[in-house]
């Protein structure tokens, strides 16, 4: 398990919490149980400046099956997250048979029973590699049901779920690549520069014969990565910039165009309505019915809430406005994810 973590303290407890108390391999002295290869958490303090590294050490101290590795940052052409997951995997040693690595984000916590779930579906499909993405925690802010279904709706519209199109679908919260499919593709040394990198090693996979799943596991993966509001925003945002690679004008373009292609249903209704039009609103009704039937359909898949489908229209149009965001971001120079200036 490869967990890297820059200024993570109000989170990485609970995520070790997680990892320690999976009932695959979960004996605490740091071997495994019965013939089952054992079980490593691996943690790359990236170069944090809270107390991210102390909580690590604390767990470590409990438990021989925790490392925690010190970087102090990415070197030139490479970004945080993905230097960071290099580094963990390279301090996990050489690879061995049948290995796995599970990458898991700092602030997705784990259900016990995950890891021999998602092995058991990799060796059932015959997966080389697994994305399971994280559901909203017990509390969680109005990102969810608000921005999840259109944006989930956006990224399927450029990656597939099982691997199919230009791009294989995945997100980093959690997942699980064969080792032999890792070192196949070059490793993380082969996508040093990418921002989008859930995406660009499961397409790196699909690309180089592997098969990639994305499975539904929100009863045993929360993530609080998304909370709140505002930082839903800016996780949006930051995967857009880097999926369109800073494109101004795709960037501009996509925005302004999802804005009005997301507000004419309800305002051909409203027009029609006034002008007395019948074919006018029943276009513009169509339109909307549409946008409510996609969020319901999202929503459902990220356990946002699907009675929202009527306001579809206003929560699409808020994705055109992260798309401008992102733009004036890129226009500004002054993208950052966790303190640290973005390539874009």
């Amino acid at each position: 398990m490869i967990v890297p973590a820059r200024n993570e303290a109000a989170v990485i407890d609970d995520c070790l919490h997680g990892l320690r108390a999976q009932d695959y391999g979960s004996r605490t002295d740091g071997g495994a149980g019965g013939d089952e290869p054992s079980l490593r958490i691996v943690v790359v303090d990236d170069g944090s400046t809270d107390r991210t590294g102390e909580i690590v050490r604390a767990h470590a101290a409990a438990d021989s099956r925790v490392q925690v590795v010190r970087s102090e940052g990415p070197p030139a052409g490479w970004s945080g997250k993905v230097h960071a997951m290099h580094v963990g995997v390279e301090a996990a040693g050489p690879p061995e048979a049948g290995e796995w690595l599970l990458f898991v984000d700092a602030d997705t916590v784990l259900g016990p029973e995950l890891l021999t779930r998602l092995l058991a579906t990799a060796e059932e499909v015959d997966a080389d590699l697994l994305s399971a993405p994280g559901g909203p925690p017990a509390k969680h802010s109005a990102t969810w049901p608000v921005l999840m279904p259109a944006g989930l709706q956006m990224i399927g519209e450029n990656a597939d779920p099982n691997g199919r199109g230009s791009k294989a679908f995945a997100i980093g919260h959690c997942i699980l690549l064969r080792r032999s499919h890792y070192d196949k593709i070059g490793g993380w040394s082969s996508l040093a520069g990418k921002r989008n990198e859930d995406i660009a090693i499961a397409t790196s996979v699909r690309d180089h014969g592997g098969l990639t799943r994305t499975v539904n596991a929100q009863e045993q993966v929360t993530t609080s990565g998304m909370d709140p509001f505002s930082q839903g925003w800016i996780s949006f945002r930051k995967s857009f910039v880097a999926g369109t690679e800073g494109s101004l004008p795709v960037l501009l373009g996509g925005g302004l165009g999802h804005m009005a292609i997301s507000v004419a249903a309800p305002a051909a209704v409203a027009l029609g309505l006034r002008e007395r039009r019948p074919v006018l609103v029943a276009a513009g009704a169509a339109g909307w019915v549409a946008q409510g039937a996609a969020h319901v359909r999202t929503a459902r898949v990220m356990r946002a809430k699907p009675s929202l489908a009527p306001l579809a229209p206003l929560t699409n149009a808020l994705f055109g406005g992260i798309l401008l965001d992102g733009a004036r971001q890129v226009l500004r120079r002054t993208n950052q994810w966790k303190g640290r200036r973005t390539g874009y």
